[in-house]
């Protein structure tokens, strides 16, 4: 599989633009650390396991479903600024995956978009910073949900070659939503037993990082 027979190329951003997969999942617990252990054991399992929503919905799930409690809004904000804050720090210092910028560079024909769980304002700023911008046609992010987004992306692009690219669950089955072919990024994944098994019962492609690619 060739990435030049596609025409439009859907990429993830954590795990597969950036190196910031095992960084999130420490700032997660920094934005929890007031909360018992045992409640921040059971997050991070879910949340490695649940790569690619946005923080909206793991920040509810973490209030109605691990602790148990009656959603509380003034909760929920406190913990999505303060995970916000230290995404900006993580994004500011993480690498950029392996091989990613040699393959914009050398797939100048495809059109590119960024389709993550991420915060979408977030994610503009942060490319825009590290001189990432100009290989994407638009970068789209939370808190529309992922299969919205591709779903949206597809329709612009009717009976065009289209990839998904990711390293989660959740991308997969936004390729699975709107019938697109997808190609799972192994190397920066949390949730590679999981995603080992899908592929061998689904059949799809599997990539180890993108350097000497293509």
């Amino acid at each position: 599989m060739y990435l030049n027979k596609y025409s439009v190329l859907i990429f993830d951003c954590d795990g597969v633009i950036f190196d910031t997969t095992s960084l999130k999942l420490q700032a997660f617990k920094d934005a929890l650390s007031k909360f018992d252990n045992k409640y921040i054991e059971e997050f991070t399992n879910y949340f490695a396991a649940n790569f690619g929503r946005s923080r909206y919905t793991h920040v509810r799930h973490f209030i109605e479903n691990i602790l148990g409690i009656p959603f509380d809004i003034t909760l929920y904000d406190g913990i999505i600024a303060d995970y916000s804050l230290l995404c900006r720090e993580v994004y500011s210092q993480a690498k950029i995956c392996e091989g990613v910028v040699e393959l914009l560079q050398r797939n100048c024909d495809s059109t590119n978009y960024i389709a993550s769980g991420s915060d979408q304002a977030e994610l503009r700023s942060v490319f825009s910073d590290r001189g990432l911008t100009r290989f994407f046609k638009e970068i789209y992010g939370s808190p529309r949900a992922k299969n919205d987004i591709v779903s949206e992306i597809c329709s612009e692009h009717t009976y065009e070659n289209i990839l998904m690219i990711g390293d989660a669950e959740t991308d997969y089955l936004a390729s699975v939503n709107s019938e697109i072919d997808f190609l799972y990024m192994e190397r920066y994944s949390t949730d590679k037993h999981n995603m080992k098994e899908l592929s061998s019962a689904k059949g799809f492609k599997t990539l180890w990082d993108f350097s000497g690619y293509s």
